[in-house]
């Protein structure tokens, strides 16, 4: 068998992506594009593919319609909405499909776990993340944990997400072998760069998304804006539904800007001026990029909305799964812009501080830029 040395000098350097990829799910689709863009241009000699892991209950899960529930009476109802906006909805999941084809460098498709162990892809370096690839009740393991033989590969997390902070005994247990096994390890939260360092003993560095490691020009040129001329407040619902129009009508009242609401729910019919199905990953970035204001209960609607400098406010719909955009507005000190669960009639609109948090931004995109790059190239240094 080649030494890592051997291995490195005689052929091109070949990296695997393993994350969400092709979810219905702006954030998903953009984090990995922009990991693999930036890998692309910042090691140019490498060969970077996303490992094509999508099984057919993946599939079955961003159907364009809605998955059968218990209660008859809303299945039908959510049915029928589906079926009214059919046409927009299966022209959005084109949209991700095509973005998909033409931005993201593939391996062959491995729709089983089994099948993906079976025949690991051969790589020289493996990375996971970034999103919630660690939550510790999410399917597939041994795919997103890397839990396999690596041979003369390394294993590196770049900005995984556990999606939760309270982290049990049995659940420290569980990842523990799977953790130890990795030869870099980050977290995207702090709490769960926390929790590693006590599972592993090692030191554990708190990176950004990937999606900060495009410039905002860079986003800026790959976005498509929208034909609206009047200016706008940009709602990106995933769980906030109808306190996220409430805080946006407040802003609309002080400053007479429509509302424009970017929905994942056919079924729902808010009181807006223009309602989106049919948008698609380049759109959604450019339906951000041109707001004057945005409105959103979404991790990646936030990040969006901080490194193309907007002015934003975020509902936390759901406060068990909050800690992410908790630690990220947290490091920039933008915690003003957070509207608490069940607060949002509370809210009064004056505008909110603009705050310069640009340097303290840069200096955590140039920390998580190094970590990659220390860790990518270990392998020619040994």
């Amino acid at each position: 068998m080649s030494t890592k040395r051997e291995t490195f000098e005689e052929k091109e350097i070949r990296v695997g992506i393993v994350t969400f990829h092709t979810p219905i799910n702006y954030g998903a689709v953009l984090q990995v594009y922009a990991l693999q863009t930036y890998l692309k241009i910042q090691f140019p000699d490498y060969n970077v593919k996303v490992i094509d892991f999508y099984t057919d209950k993946h599939d079955k899960k961003y159907s364009v319609f809605p998955l059968f529930r218990k209660n008859i009476l809303i299945y039908l109802f959510q049915l029928i909405c589906t079926l009214i906006r059919y046409s927009k909805l299966k022209n959005r999941k084109n949209k991700f499909k095509s973005f998909v084809a033409t931005h993201l460098s593939l391996t062959k498709r491995y729709k089983t776990q089994e099948e993906f162990l079976k025949n690991v892809p051969d790589m020289d370096i493996y990375i996971t993340g970034s999103d919630q690839v660690f939550h510790p009740k999410a399917e597939y393991k041994k795919v997103y944990f890397l839990g396999f033989e690596k041979w003369n590969g390394l294993k590196i997390a770049y900005a995984p997400s556990f999606g939760m902070s309270n982290f049990t005994e049995e659940i420290a247990n569980e990842l523990k072998p799977y953790l130890l096994d990795f030869d870099s390890l980050s977290c995207r939260e702090e709490d769960g760069a926390a929790f590693i360092s006590t599972v592993t003993g090692r030191t554990v560095q708190s990176v950004l998304d990937p999606t900060f490691l495009l410039s905002k020009n860079q986003w800026s040129e790959m976005a498509i804006g929208p034909d609206e001329k009047r200016k706008y407040i940009f709602i990106y619902d995933l769980n906030g539904a109808e306190n996220l129009v409430e805080i946006a009508k407040k802003i609309k009242e002080k400053t007479g800007y429509i509302i424009i609401c970017q929905t994942q729910k056919a079924h729902k019919f808010y009181d807006v001026d223009i309602q989106l199905f049919d948008t698609g990953p380049e759109e959604f970035a450019g339906y951000i990029n041109d707001a004057e204001y945005v409105v959103t209960d979404s991790f990646h609607g936030v990040a969006f909305s901080v490194f193309l400098h907007k002015r934003f406010y975020t509902y936390i719909a759901m406060p068990k799964a909050s800690t992410r955009v908790r630690s990220m507005l947290r490091k920039l000190d933008l915690q003003d812009r957070i509207i608490e669960n069940e607060k949002a009639h509370e809210f009064e609109f004056s505008g909110p501080e603009i705050k310069d948090y640009k340097s303290t931004l840069n200096a955590q995109i140039l920390a998580s830029k190094s970590y990659l790059t220390e860790s990518l190239t270990f392998l020619q240094k040994i």
